[in-house]
Order: structure tokens, then sequence, then C-alpha cells
């Protein structure tokens, strides 16, 4: 989705949802969302491991995870977006919340 050249469409309406759900994929952002939890979620494993095992402890973690998320987002989307849900997000939107993931990555590793 990131590769086409212009604009991302629909992505405030998971944002709106502090958790991943399937509809997400229907909404055609679950990728950079998916990657915004993956990055967060093995940010997390470097500094604070988690056996496979605790199913229960990756769970938390993982809507932990989706709660930052959406509070990242809303802080780092502009308000017009947050408004109006169904306004395309133009590339420097999309620059800014990859600017805030990977700075959060780093903040959660110790490298920022």
């Amino acid at each position: 989705m990131l590769g086409i050249p212009g604009r991302l469409r629909l992505p405030m309406v998971h944002y709106n949802r502090p958790t991943m759900s399937s509809s997400s994929t229907a909404h055609g952002t679950h990728s950079y969302y998916d990657w915004q939890v993956s990055t967060l979620m093995l940010a997390y494993d470097v500094s604070d491991p988690i056996p496979r095992s605790e199913d229960k402890r990756i769970a938390d973690r993982q809507e932990a995870v989706a709660r930052e998320i959406h509070d990242m987002a809303h802080v780092t989307i502009p308000q017009a977006y947050r408004d109006n849900p169904e306004m395309e997000f133009p590339p420097a939107v999309v620059t800014l919340l990859t600017k805030a993931t990977l700075r959060r990555a780093a903040q959660i590793v110790g490298i920022a």
C-alpha cells in the first residue's frame, strides 16, 4: 500500500480503534498498521523478552502496543484527518507516522 505513489486510503478508520481487528484488512490499512505493531513488538522484545509459551503476556503486550499506536496516531495525525476518517493521507502524514513509530522503537530499545 505504501509503495503506491500519492495517497494511502482510509487510514483513520483503523486508528479510531485501539485494538487490532480483521476489519483493517477491508479498509486497506492492515499492512502499514501491522508494520507499526510488529516494529514496536520487536522493540519491546529486545528490551524485555517474553517467552513464546506465555501467551497471556504476549497478548497483553500486543493490546498495550495497539493502544500506544492509537495514542501515537492521534497525537501525530493532523486534526483535519482525525475529524474526517474518509480523507486520504498525503505522503507527508505517512512520513510523520513512520518517523513517530521509528522514534518510539528507538526509545524502547534505548538508542534514542
